[in-house]
């Protein structure tokens, strides 16, 4: 299972009809595949025919200020800037559109190694460091967490009460990442994950 199998599972199994994604550069990599009733993309940049797909040309900052407050979506797609502060702006703003019962996606959560979380686009597999923006929102209570472990890792994120927060009091560097990935990020494997949700 890649991204969009990830989206359209839960879409069908979890009955999920509204469907937001943020960073839509290219809408025919993931956006068009996805099969929601509702869909709304968001990219700054959007290449190709993309005037008439639902997608808004705007940053999310900007559409987040936006959108009506009582506008929610049951599941958001999270593959804008790839940066950890931008990352978590876009978590926590998604948070404050989720349905009940919705969930958050991020991708880019697994690099693979250094090179692949510089700051910038290194026009190579470029996943910045976003893995550090699960690590912060696991420092938030109510809402479970976990990496599954495909696609260079896929943030899953929902709200449950029955979760308190996991702070984690160390330095984010790339050797950080690699000796504690596993507990820092929660990684499942797509079978793992798949009994979770």
């Amino acid at each position: 299972m890649k991204r969009t199998d990830i989206i359209n599972h839960l879409i069908q199994v979890k009955e999920y009809q509204k469907y937001l994604e943020i960073g839509v550069q290219y809408p025919q990599s993931n956006f068009l595949k996805v099969n929601a009733e509702y869909k709304v993309g968001v990219e700054p940049y959007p290449v190709g025919d993309w005037q008439e797909r639902g997608i808004v040309q705007k940053t999310s900052d900007n559409f987040f200020e936006l959108i009506p407050s009582d506008e929610t979506f049951d599941i958001v797609f999270i593959d804008g800037l790839h940066t950890r502060e931008q990352c978590l702006a876009d978590i926590l703003n998604s948070l404050n559109h989720l349905s009940e019962g919705g969930c958050i996606l991020v991708h880019d959560c697994l690099p693979t190694a250094e090179y692949q979380t510089s700051l910038e686009d290194n026009g190579r597999e470029w996943t910045g460091d976003v893995w550090k923006s699960i690590v912060d929102i696991k420092k938030k209570n109510g809402l479970e967490i976990y990496t599954i472990d495909t696609d260079w890792g896929v943030g899953f994120i929902r709200k449950n009460d029955k979760f308190k927060a996991e702070p984690f009091d160390i330095q984010l560097d790339f050797e950080t990442y690699i000796t504690f990935r596993n507990t820092l990020l929660n990684v499942k494997s797509v079978e793992e994950w798949i009994k979770l949700v």
